[in-house]
């Protein structure tokens, strides 16, 4: 018997001793000369409304783009060559009507993920806008339901992060709405005063865009305070997405412009726009596999599609 102990003690011991490290995360972010403006969506975008208001997109692994188009109270699918689809919404608190879609993101196998901010809930759809779930709340200790949620993102592992400023703090779920923790709360040192928007970097941070505060408020995986971003720079950043090539991006509303730090929170680039196409009222962002940036200008009622050009 401890003959056949130790063989397994040793075999345990081999293969924690194989077992790869993982990489070191790197904080390195490539130059940016510039950026290249390579695409734009909207205001027309071939179904018989053309955008109004849109506040945030989501692109899934197939380059399906989906817009919450606000103002039409509406979801709006385009294919990966800009063609509409189709849409969901129009007033209403039906499984399939919206009041002020605000925040959008998609997990790892395409489903939805979509605050419906007037109805004070997060709704789940698959990639062809078929509803899953209406949730309206969650338990901790005892029922709490959302009142002003304002952001949502998706890990890849399925964790739901849902900031809400009426309850005054973002909150980490897992895939089935089963609470996690809280963090940002209101009262502590590191509350967040209006939560934007939320961004899952690859890092395994977690990166809040505060509005109130002017600033991006960065945790780690447990929800642990770590630093700060652009407290001198933004005025009301809207929206965060993070490359972990280029660094991270930031929309502002306050500032009208497309702000980009590095990893130890430097400014390294900001653009406003070029020749024809300029900024007006930046909303939301998303960067693809590609490192394209999605910029969603809620004042001109368009995506600007954009590369950055990188330094040799």
């Amino acid at each position: 018997m401890r003959k056949f102990l130790l063989n397994v003690f040793i075999v345990f011991i081999y293969f924690i001793s194989c077992t790869p490290e993982k990489p070191a995360l790197s904080f390195d972010t490539l130059s940016i000369l510039n950026v290249q403006v390579i695409d734009i969506i909207g205001p027309t975008i071939g179904s018989n409304r053309p955008l109004f208001s849109p506040r945030d997109i989501a692109v899934n692994r197939v380059k399906e783009i989906f817009i919450a188009d606000y103002g039409n109270d509406r979801i709006v699918k385009l294919d990966s060559t800009f063609t509409f689809k189709t849409e969901l919404g129009g007033f209403g608190i039906s499984d399939y009507s919206l009041n002020g879609p605000l925040s959008i993101a998609v997990d790892n196998v395409s489903n939805l993920y979509l605050i419906d901010s007037g109805n004070a809930r997060v709704l789940r759809f698959d990639r062809r806008l078929n509803f899953i779930s209406d949730e309206r709340g969650f338990i901790k200790g005892q029922q709490y339901n959302f009142t002003r949620p304002s952001a949502i993102d998706v890990t890849d592992r399925g964790d739901i992060y849902i900031g809400d400023e009426g309850l005054g703090a973002c909150f980490k779920f897992d895939p089935f709405f089963v609470y996690i923790y809280e963090f940002g709360c209101r009262g502590t040192p590191q509350e967040i005063g209006y939560p934007s928007d939320i961004e899952c970097g690859e890092d395994g941070r977690i990166y809040v865009a505060d509005s109130e505060y002017g600033r991006i408020m960065v945790y780690d995986d447990f929800g642990m305070f770590l630093h700060t971003i652009g407290e001198q720079v933004l005025e009301r950043p809207s929206a965060v997405a993070v490359s972990q090539r280029t660094g991270i991006w930031v929309t502002d509303t306050g500032t009208g412009l497309l702000h980009c730090f590095n990893f130890i929170g430097k400014e390294v680039f900001r653009w406003g726009g070029q020749e024809t196409y300029y900024l007006e009222k930046p909303a939301g962002l998303f960067i693809d596999d590609d490192d394209n940036i999605y910029v969603v200008d809620s004042s001109t009622n368009q995506i600007l599609i954009i590369k950055p050009v990188l330094r040799k």
